[in-house]
């Protein structure tokens, strides 16, 4: 066994001791569930940092998840051509077949988002869901 001079030893405990305890945790998981024409998410908010939203459609439409960082709620969002504004998109996860899943991992910081479908018609259907990041 290799000689490992006493004082790396301490230092790298000191080191591995300054990494903030559920550092590994920032961020999370949440499940969205889509149909005609709804679309939930569980939990509705999460902790800042790497967030992955698990993407099921269990309608019978082909469907879409788009997130938006944007202080407008969710039900309040402008409408042209049948279509949300798109305006504060973080990313998307576009052509849910019915019955498939997706997963879509992003990096969100702190803030109010809003999750929807955006095939035209189907934001005004009612496929939209608030969702807050702390």
């Amino acid at each position: 066994m290799p000689f490992v001079p006493h004082r790396r030893v301490v230092l790298g405990a000191l080191a591995i001791a300054l990494v903030p305890a559920g550092a590994a945790l920032a961020g999370g998981s949440t499940k969205v569930a889509m149909d005609e024409f709804t679309l939930k998410a569980s939990p509705k908010s999460v902790t800042a940092g790497k967030v992955t939203f698990s993407v099921k459609n269990n309608g019978s439409d082909r469907h879409e998840l788009v997130v938006l960082k944007t202080s407008t709620p969710a039900a309040k969002l402008p409408v042209s051509g049948g279509r949300a504004s798109e305006k504060g998109r973080v990313g998307a996860s576009k052509n849910i077949a019915a019955g498939k899943s997706k997963s879509l991992t992003l990096s969100l910081k702190k803030g109010h988002y809003v999750l929807v479908c955006n095939i035209p018609g189907h934001y005004a259907g009612g496929m939209r869901a608030d969702f807050t990041v702390k």
